[in-house]
């Protein structure tokens, strides 16, 4: 059930006409400041509805009990004017804090109405303007909550607050403002500056107020300048480091944790650096029997386990337990081949010379995994990552952090060494990327979404560290017209809807040659009416919900977009598709015909329940669709004739390609992503390759 925050908008002023025209009144701009740093925060089952309310023109204010939380804009008018509009925002506020006890933003003129309302002092500042984006330099208070030392922020004041309000604490100051905010837990957060400005409407109000002579040449020339400045306008919105993990079959909450700081993170990683001077010492046998004993404390609460993977991530409990079997399988490949991958490698032989490189391990390595696959995504590397030498912080997905929680305590229960593994609770990408920024982290490894990817390859970019990366995929599946119909269907709809359609190489795309188009369909159709869409508790349920209500919105936007463009909804009849649960996150498999590559659903990943399936009239055309595509993960061709399959195959741009089978890592063979799908690669025999670095030894044994 999807959780709605009222968010009542009291506009103190009209934006200049540029900023209108562009971005709207300051009640929308907020709108969307405040739902984007909702989105930024990986929040997925809580929306923000806003009114907003001109107190300026109508002096009419929202009645308490139809807002959950009160915001006020800045304006161009003076705070500490005594003029009856304004005296009535104060006390309409005052009211609001003293009475009601609703949670209160202000934001610039906004934040001086709030300090006036509660008894601070309000006047103009004899210094002049603070304008343009400028730092302000936070207090203990304003540390904690923004995670970091110095907010940078567009500023455009020439009046202060001059006093903290009583029961509040000070957030930072600047050199023309000893109080740049301040905040009430659950109560109050004040801000003089802007965090909704962005350079357009900084550098169009410097023009105005210029023009009208508000702003003098030096004074205009210096805002401007600084105008492009990086600012930290979206981190404010997205700064709550809470997480609230809600179970998909239900919606309720089931994990809460204030999550990791930065200052936090700092000090694990540090503990990490410090663990790993004497971890990297153990012999690779002494690490080895400490990985396998933790997968035997593993193996012996695979029941709770498979309950918590369902409790998490709503997989139907018939399959959870799968989930661990294949984590043990893949972990004993990579425990296998660990002495051959991490041994020297030996140069050319010389007389009186000795040359050879030595892998040795990086330090610390921050290892981010994904929610879909939790247990297999992360073994992935972090079995690597630990016979290599390495220590780990581990950031489970904020929506299965048991994983991370369950891996670091039996981990320690079978013997590693204290904060060579050590778990982390992020939400907030912003703290995310800054933890990969501290200096004590030497590897980043990722596994997520394209986008997620990418910006943690920015965050880091001004590191030379390696940064591996698993994305997402958008995967297409061919079927040739001598493929054994009813086999290949019901391979291709398992491929398709199997998780709920949550896996980075589920197959996304099908194309079908035309002259085996008609009987695929209705073989697809047959196949999908049997499937049970229902409660994952209940062994006989085949398809549980998707991860979040977010997810189930956006899955179903693309199914809205093909239908809107022509598509045809094949879906069977089938009774569990009608009668979802009426909790949780239950979205139907659509069946989806007729389908163009102008549809959403064909270009990007969908990652959900849905199969569309397009006629093509060759193998040359299904190839030059396969490879229509940013992305590149695997793809799969169907086919009795083994030898033009492999042709086929071989033309293909994706990092993994199948002949008769689709959606299955195989741990004897790199995992690896073309295009935007990826960066490095787990499994196989370069799965240790990210983990360790070269050192090579050049010794000539005698002084001659």
């Amino acid at each position: 059930m999807t959780r709605i925050i009222r968010v009542a908008i009291l506009e103190t002023d009209t934006p200049i006409d540029p900023v209108l025209n562009r971005y709207g009144t300051y009640g929308a701009i907020f709108n969307r400041w405040l739902n984007n740093g909702l989105q930024g925060l990986g929040v997925t089952d809580t929306e923000i509805q806003t009114t907003n309310w001109d107190v300026v023109k109508e002096s009419v204010f929202p009645k308490p009990e139809d807002f959950d939380a009160l915001l006020l804009t800045g304006s161009k008018h003076d705070a500490h004017a005594d003029i009856p509009w304004i005296n009535e925002l104060c006390k309409y506020i005052h009211d609001i804090h003293e009475q009601h006890h609703k949670p209160i933003i202000g934001i610039c003129f906004g934040h001086q109405i709030v300090a006036r309302a509660l008894g601070a002092r309000v006047a103009r500042n004899d210094e002049g303007w603070e304008i343009s984006v400028s730092p302000v330099q936070l207090s203990n208070a304003g540390k904690q909550l923004f995670s970091k030392e110095t907010l940078m922020i567009h500023q455009m004041h020439r009046d202060n607050v001059f006093e903290v309000p009583q029961g509040c604490v000070n957030l930072g100051s600047s050199p023309r403002c000893e109080v740049q905010g301040f905040y009430q837990p659950q109560r109050v957060l004040a801000l003089q500056g802007h965090p909704e400005y962005d350079e357009f409407v900084m550098t169009e109000l410097v023009k105005l107020r210029h023009a009208m002579g508000r702003f003098d040449a030096e004074l205009a020339q210096d805002g401007l300048s600084r105008a492009d400045n990086q600012h930290d306008g979206e981190m404010i919105a997205k700064m709550r480091t809470h997480i609230a993990t809600r179970s998909p079959p239900t919606g309720q909450v089931i994990f809460e944790h204030p999550g990791t700081t930065l200052d936090e993170a700092r000090a694990l990683a540090q503990a990490a650096q410090d663990a790993f001077q004497s971890y990297k010492k153990l012999s690779l046998a002494e690490r080895k029997a400490i990985i396998v004993k933790a997968l035997d404390i593993i193996d012996a609460n695979k029941e709770t386990l498979s309950k918590e993977l369902t409790t998490q991530m709503g997989r139907p409990i018939a399959y959870s337990a799968k989930e661990i079997d294949t984590m043990r399988k893949r972990a004993e490949y990579l425990l296998s081949i660990a002495d051959d991958s991490l041994k020297n490698i030996p140069g050319q032989e010389e007389s009186g010379f000795r040359r050879f490189l030595k892998k040795e391990p990086l330090g610390v390595t921050l290892i981010a995994a994904a929610w879909n696959y939790p247990y297999l995504i992360t073994i992935n590397t972090l079995v690597p990552a630990l016979l290599a030498g390495n220590s780990v912080l581990l950031r489970p997905s904020p929506q299965t952090p048991l994983v991370g929680e369950r891996l670091v305590s039996y981990f320690n229960e079978a013997g590693l060494p204290p904060n060579v593994l050590q778990v982390i609770h992020v939400g907030n990408p912003d703290v995310l990327d800054d933890i990969a920024r501290l200096p004590q982290i030497e590897l980043v490894s990722f596994t997520g979404s394209t986008s997620g990817g990418i910006r943690l390859r920015e965050a880091t970019a001004r590191r030379v560290i390696p940064v591996n990366l698993e994305l997402g995929g958008n995967d297409p599946a061919y079927v040739r017209a001598d493929a054994d119909i009813p086999y290949v269907a019901a391979q291709v709809v398992d491929g398709a809807i199997f998780n709920s359609g949550q896996s980075c190489c589920s197959i996304e795309r099908v194309y079908v040659h035309a002259d085996v188009y008609d009987s695929f369909v209705a073989e697809a159709q047959k196949e999908l009416s049997t499937y049970r869409v229902g409660d994952p508790y209940d062994k006989s349920t085949t398809t549980g919900p998707v991860i979040s209500q977010r997810a189930r919105r956006e899955i179903q936007e693309h199914i809205d977009d093909a239908l809107a463009k022509g598509a045809v909804d094949s879906t069977p009849a089938n009774p569990t598709f009608t009668s979802l649960p009426t909790e949780g996150s239950y979205l139907a498999p659509k069946l989806l015909t007729n389908v163009t590559h102008d549809m959403i659903t064909m270009r990007e990943e969908t990652f959900g329940p849905v199969m569309p399936v397009m006629k093509v009239s060759s193998d040359e055309e299904a190839v030059a669709l396969m490879n229509d595509s940013d992305l590149g993960l695997t793809a799969s061709v169907w086919t009795k004739d083994i030898k033009a399959g492999e042709a086929l195959i071989d033309k293909i741009e994706a990092g993994t390609v199948y002949i008769n089978r689709c959606d299955y890592p195989s741990p004897d063979l790199a995992w690896i992503g073309w295009k935007n799908s990826g960066l490095g690669c787990t499994l196989g025999p370069q799965a240790f390759d990210g983990f360790y670095k070269l050192k090579s030894f050049h010794i000539k044994e005698e002084q001659a």
